[in-house]
C-alpha cells in the first residue's frame, strides 16, 4: 500500500500548565503572576505555516477566563480539568488521545509539541513512524532526555512573544503608562492591544489592571516607555498621549486552514 500524500498542515498540541509552570525555574518569574495567551504561543510556534489544528489541555485558568474564551472563539480544541488534591489529572492523557486522533486520522504533516514532558513519547515515536514532521518546544530545565531525539526550540528564546506578567508594582519603583476610558469595557480581548504594543517593541509584557477601565502598563526605563508610548500614538492615531484614553481595533488572529 501506498504511503499517504504529505500535508503541509501544523498540529499543534500544548500542555498548557507545562508552559505556565515552567516561568519560576528557567525565567525566575513566580507561577502565579506569569500567564501565557494561547492564541500568541500558536501564532509564535507555527510561524507562518498553514495550521490544521490546535489542541489545547490544562488545569488553568478557569475555563471562563478570559484567555480560553477567546481560544474556543477560534475554535482550539481546549480542554480543562479540576486539579484534584492540588494535583493535575487527566491533562496528559488527553492530549496524548488527541495526538492519536490526528495521527491515524491526517495525512502527515508536521506535528508540534509544546511540552516537555515524556509522557509524550509514545505517540511521538507512532508519528515518527508514520512519517510526520516533529518539533518539541519546551523550557530547557524541564525536557526529558527523551524527547531530545527529536527537533527542539527552547521557549526561553521565544516567550516574549507569548507571555506577559500580570502583578501591581509601585510606580516610584517602575516607570508606568496608564491608559484608561470606559470604551475598555466594550474590548473582548482587552489585554491585546497592550500585548501587540510589547511584542512589537520585543518587550517583556508586563501591566496590572487597576480596574475594569484603567491599566498601568509597566516599563524599566524612561527610553522603553517612551518608545511604548510613540508605537501606540502611530499604530492607534485615537490614542491620547496626553490624556491617556485608548481606543484600538483588535489584531487579526491566526485562522484554522482545513484540510
Amino acid at each position: 500500500m501506498a504511503a499517504p500524500a504529505a500535508s503541509d498542515l501544523v498540529y499543534i498540541f500544548i500542555d498548557y500548565s507545562n508552559v505556565t509552570y515552567g516561568s519560576q525555574s528557567n525565567l525566575r518569574i513566580a507561577n502565579d503572576v506569569f500567564n501565557v495567551d494561547p492564541n500568541r504561543l500558536v501564532i509564535t510556534v507555527c510561524n507562518g505555516r498553514k495550521l490544521g489544528g490546535v489542541f489545547i489541555a490544562g488545569s488553568d485558568p478557569p475555563i471562563d477566563d478570559e484567555l480560553w474564551v477567546r481560544a474556543l472563539d477560534l475554535k482550539f480544541n481546549v480542554n480543562i480539568f479540576p486539579l484534584i488534591a492540588g494535583r493535575e489529572k487527566k491533562v496528559d492523557t488527553q492530549l496524548a488521545v488527541d495526538m492519536m486522533d490526528i495521527i491515524y486520522s491526517k495525512n502527515p504533516g508536521t506535528l508540534v509539541l509544546v511540552s516537555g514532558d515524556a509522557d509524550f513519547i509514545i505517540p511521538l515515536d507512532k508519528a515518527k513512524e508514520k512519517n510526520w514532521r516533529i518539533e518539541i518546544w519546551s523550557w530547557s530545565r524541564g525536557i526529558s532526555n527523551e524527547l531530545k531525539k527529536f527537533p527542539y526550540l527552547s521557549l526561553e528564546d521565544h516567550f516574549k512573544s507569548f507571555a506577559y506578567i500580570t502583578e501591581q508594582h509601585a510606580t516610584d519603583k517602575r516607570h508606568t503608562l496608564e491608559i484608561s476610558g470606559d470604551i475598555i469595557k466594550s474590548w473582548k480581548c482587552k489585554n491585546e492591544p497592550i500585548m501587540e504594543c510589547f511584542r512589537a517593541l520585543n518587550l517583556l509584557c508586563q501591566f496590572y489592571w487597576e480596574d475594569d477601565t484603567t491599566a498601568h502598563l509597566y516599563f524599566d526605563s524612561e527610553s522603553k516607555l517612551i518608545h511604548a508610548r510613540d508605537w501606540l500614538s502611530k499604530s492607534y492615531p485615537d490614542l491620547l498621549v496626553n490624556e491617556p484614553f485608548l481606543i484600538v481595533t483588535m489584531t487579526e488572529s491566526i485562522m484554522l486552514v482545513r484540510d
